[in-house]
């Protein structure tokens, strides 16, 4: 049995490396803005490298978010090039974003998007999915509709993963939206409801930055 002096010096050791681990950390504090007219750039996605962990900036452009010396923070923002920026090197408080340009074939502006922008947007892949989903022949032996059915849930679980990720299993994306709307645990979950119904069929197709900046939209416009 270990003596009192073995323990003591264990649960030291123990308080001491969390101690260190949590005087690592640090408040990074900052404002996001436009390259071209340096206006500030509300509701970009702010995300701790590798991880789940991240933020958003508020209307006004800035953030704030707690990390360690070693962490490379990225940001992101539809229509805005990617920038990953180690904290190491974190020298000014200002992040400058540039445009992404994209040349379009043929452009038709209107005042709002139309209702079913995402799925023009995502048609392709919809269509491929409709047609990896289509009924199976009657002909099939048992054993191969089986291993088809198993192949499309492996699919289904794998298109679904980084909503499940950033919606389902991080409490970060609840407690955000919640604060920032200032909506109740009711009043969140039967916003997320409307949310699923509208863009059930593309959600899943976005990745982590893309799908947090239309929840954002989403959440602020209804």
């Amino acid at each position: 049995m270990p003596s009192l002096k073995k323990l003591f010096i264990i649960s030291l050791a123990v308080g001491l490396a969390f101690s260190l681990e949590v005087k690592a950390q640090q408040i990074v504090n900052g404002i996001v803005v436009d390259s071209a007219r340096f206006a500030p750039l509300p509701y970009v996605n702010i995300q701790i490298k590798h991880t789940l962990r991240g933020t958003i900036t508020d209307h006004t452009g800035q953030f704030s978010i707690t990390a360690q010396p070693s962490d490379t923070l990225v940001f992101s923002y539809i229509g805005y090039h990617t920038m990953e920026i180690p904290l190491h090197a974190w020298e000014a408080s200002v992040v400058i974003m540039k445009e992404s340009i994209t040349v379009l074939n043929t452009v038709i502006i209107q005042d709002e998007l139309p209702e079913d922008y995402y799925e023009m947007l995502f048609s392709e892949r919809i269509q491929e999915l409709q047609k990896a989903n289509r009924k199976l022949p009657f002909y099939f032996s048992q054993g191969k509709k089986e291993k088809i059915k198993l192949h499309r849930f492996d699919n289904e679980q794998a298109r679904v993963q980084t909503y499940v990720e950033v919606v389902i299993n991080n409490p970060d994306t609840k407690a955000s939206l919640m604060k920032k709307y200032s909506l109740t645990e009711p009043d969140y979950y039967a916003t997320l409801t409307r949310f699923n119904e509208k863009y059930y069929r593309v959600m899943y197709y976005l990745s982590a930055p893309e799908l947090l900046s239309l929840l954002n939209r989403f959440f602020r416009a209804d």
